[in-house]
């Protein structure tokens, strides 16, 4: 998505919801960071896109919108409401192998529901498959109409967001911390390496579950030379599983602007700068390398 105007980027967590607008004239500078309150579950109100709740959230973002005179928006698309999937060329490259590896995937949901997009990887022979259910985007659909220009932002897009912004090319690994589930993804050499969700009940059954997976997924067991931790509970997260990340490269909690290489007015905050780090990728509007299926994102 370009533009040249001002972009809001925004994600949640539990009952917060997370905000950033750019400064589209000194390109790395915020305008503004902020976190509203709620008393609900904003994750459910969104998806429902019904009741009082989700019209408290769409007054909200309308005032912000009204307030800094938003052209764009920009929102993160929970990992939850996605099934990600890497599939060989054999299978992506076959229209029926395709469609039946999606039909797989999405089981129970009709064919005019099922939305698919397809991203490419650092090894060519691969892609990553990102499915959704079209009724669950029902209430971002809503939520975002006033806008000129919206789009969904699937959670390991905020690497490459990182990679744009910051123009690293060696390999790094990204964990967004929620209350239920990570999100981790793998980047390297200027591309995504490979992407997966670890959803778990209580956090000491962590440990078992990044075994378990870095078992699987060869990319997990990858030498990063950074590893950037954020979401809402990054902090709890990063204290049980810190000794189970690669010890040879280094560790980075995105909590403060120094580490997000990011300028705004504000130095401090009320609420967890680490849980506004996705809004604030997203408000930056770094113009990045899209491929033809990423128009499945706009609103």
């Amino acid at each position: 998505m370009e533009s040249d105007g001002v972009c809001l980027g925004i994600c949640y967590a539990d009952n917060q919801l997370f905000y950033s607008v750019n400064d589209p004239v000194n390109p790395g500078s915020i305008q503004h960071i902020g976190c509203i309150d709620f008393n609900f579950d904003v994750r459910n109100a969104v998806v429902t896109g019904n009741g009082d709740s989700f019209a408290g959230i769409k007054t909200s973002l309308e005032k912000l919108k009204a307030k800094y005179n938003c052209t764009s928006v920009r929102v993160l698309s929970p990992a939850t409401e996605e099934c990600w999937s890497i599939v060989p060329r054999s299978v992506y490259e076959e229209p029926e192998e395709r469609e039946s590896h999606i039909r797989i995937l999405m089981h129970g949901i009709e064919n005019s529901n099922r939305v698919s997009t397809w991203y490419p990887l650092h090894n060519a022979d691969y892609k990553l498959l990102v499915a959704r259910n079209s009724t669950t985007m029902i209430g971002f659909q809503k939520l975002l109409g006033s806008f000129s220009t919206s789009e969904y932002v699937s959670e390991f897009e905020i690497g490459n967001a990182w990679q744009d912004f910051t123009q690293i090319n060696g390999s790094f690994l990204t964990i967004h911390c929620q209350k239920n589930y990570l999100s981790v993804s793998s980047h390297i050499l200027g591309k995504l390496r490979g992407a997966t969700v670890i959803r778990f009940d209580n956090r000491t059954d962590l440990p078992y579950l990044w075994a378990l997976y870095s078992s699987k997924l060869t990319w997990m067991r990858g030498i990063h030379e950074q590893t950037y931790v954020y979401g809402q509970y990054s902090q709890q997260i990063n204290e049980v599983l810190l000794p189970f990340w690669d010890d040879s490269g280094e560790v980075s909690v995105m909590n403060t602007l120094q580490v997000m290489n990011v300028k705004a007015k504000e130095q401090t905050y009320g609420f967890r700068l680490e849980g506004a780090f996705p809004a604030i990728m997203m408000s930056l509007n770094i113009d990045s390398e899209k491929t033809d299926a990423h128009a499945n994102h706009n609103g």
